[in-house]
């Protein structure tokens, strides 16, 4: 099969450690290992787009972040949407292509330009609500809205990442019968090819907590900074933070005021292919808040190195970390509860290491990739899959509840 996978992220690359893009990397190399050919089209590989990224931000910066600044970035991403699409319907036309899939993006309507233009039906996948973008500042959230329900009008299937996100898709305008469920996965070749311990020094003797990711607003780390503060002074645990984004200078922030950011080992950016090495020399992985709807792939990530997770008590986040299994679930927002957690776990190495063969276990069951991609051109209906297309939210659930409507 010849698919076409339209990426219209203006400011990163496919290779990027951008979540959505880490699915969509993932996601083509699963298909490609599966037979099928897939053609990337990345807005941001464009000339204009670099130009347009670079003028857009330097502009933003010396402006106000207010709200008519804000209608007119977003119309801009709009406009800029229309002219990626057109050049995805030429592209896909000029493969003969049988299939176009779209990462989708806020105010983006690509997709369905292509779709329409080269008459070849069109699979939206990693979808978020408009309202997810209230997080970063939005100036015209009906237009992001009307841009998803277009969208999802146009796609024959719209691909959630979890059950949490169907009614809020079905408010965005997306017809319920076209949305189906497929969750993150892990690779489960890298994970299986870890090393020992690769810890340094200086931690020897720690209980080393890591936290790697996006450093989404929701992600809320400077809790993660208050809940070792609350921890007792001769505590064993240090936190190992990895990633990039908005809310890490918050997180850093917060530990300095409250004392503790010796306690805490900031590494930067980290390329996903060296994520599960670094893994490997941690005990324990954190996420210190979420967001109700995603599917964290940290999570994920955490049971393919063997590592128990302590996480929010999330619906979504129950379909991934079994409580008292496979990590420590904490009402979300108590950073009491989230410190308790985290001590209990760094006092017993064995129960640790129990939770965390058990998150193993279950991570290599089923989270793999090609597994995933099978169930993505399943929900298209134009693969055969062991996983019919009305069990895939089921499936993603994995917990027997299946999604709104199915």
């Amino acid at each position: 099969m010849r698919i076409v996978w339209s990426l219209p992220v203006r400011g990163a690359r496919l290779g990027s450690s951008r979540g959505d893009l880490v699915r969509a990397r993932h996601l083509i190399e699963a298909l490609r290992s599966n037979g099928h050919q897939v053609i990337p089209v990345e807005d941001a590989t464009h000339a204009a787009t670099r130009t347009a990224v670079t003028t857009c931000r330097s502009w933003l910066r010396r402006l106000p972040r207010c709200r008519p600044v804000l209608a007119l970035r977003d119309l801009g991403r709009c406009a800029h949407g229309c002219l990626h699409g057109i050049r995805i319907a030429g592209v896909a036309r000029a493969s003969k292509a049988d299939l176009i899939v779209e990462t989708q993006v806020a105010y983006t309507i690509s997709g369905a330009i292509g779709s329409w233009a080269a008459d070849i039906p069109l699979v939206l996948d990693d979808c978020s609500p408009s309202s997810e973008e209230r997080a970063f500042g939005t100036g015209l959230p009906s237009l992001a809205r009307a841009a998803l329900a277009l969208q999802g009008r146009s796609a024959r299937r719209v691909v959630a990442v979890s059950p949490s996100l169907v009614d809020l898709l079905v408010a965005d305008g997306v017809p319920r019968q076209k949305i189906v469920c497929v969750p993150n996965g892990i690779d489960i070749d890298a994970f299986g090819r870890l090393a020992a311990d690769h810890r340094p020094p200086e931690l020897a003797g720690r209980c080393v907590v890591c936290f790697v990711g996006s450093f989404q607003p929701w992600h809320r780390v400077d809790l993660l900074a208050e809940a070792l503060a609350a921890l007792p002074g001769r505590s064993p645990i240090h936190v190992v933070l990895a990633g990039e984004g908005p809310g890490l200078e918050t997180a850093l922030r917060t530990a300095a005021q409250l004392g503790v950011r010796e306690r805490i080992t900031y590494l930067g950016a980290v390329r996903p292919e060296a994520v599960p090495a670094l893994l490997a020399s941690c005990d324990i992985g954190v996420m210190p808040h979420s967001n109700a709807y995603g599917d964290p792939m940290k999570l994920r990530d955490y049971a393919g190195a063997g590592l128990p997770a302590v996480a929010p008590d999330l619906a979504p986040i129950r379909t991934v970390v079994e409580h008292e299994s496979t990590g420590l679930l904490f009402p979300p927002g108590d950073v009491a509860a989230l410190a308790r957690a985290l001590t209990r776990l760094a006092a017993d190495p064995a129960e640790r290491r129990r939770q965390g063969d058990r998150a193993r276990r279950r991570a290599r069951e089923g989270w793999s990739w090609q597994e995933r991609g099978r169930e993505l051109l399943a929900a298209a209906a134009l693969e055969p899959s062991p996983t019919s297309l009305t069990n895939l939210p089921v499936r993603c659930s994995e917990t027997g509840q299946p999604a709104p409507g199915r």
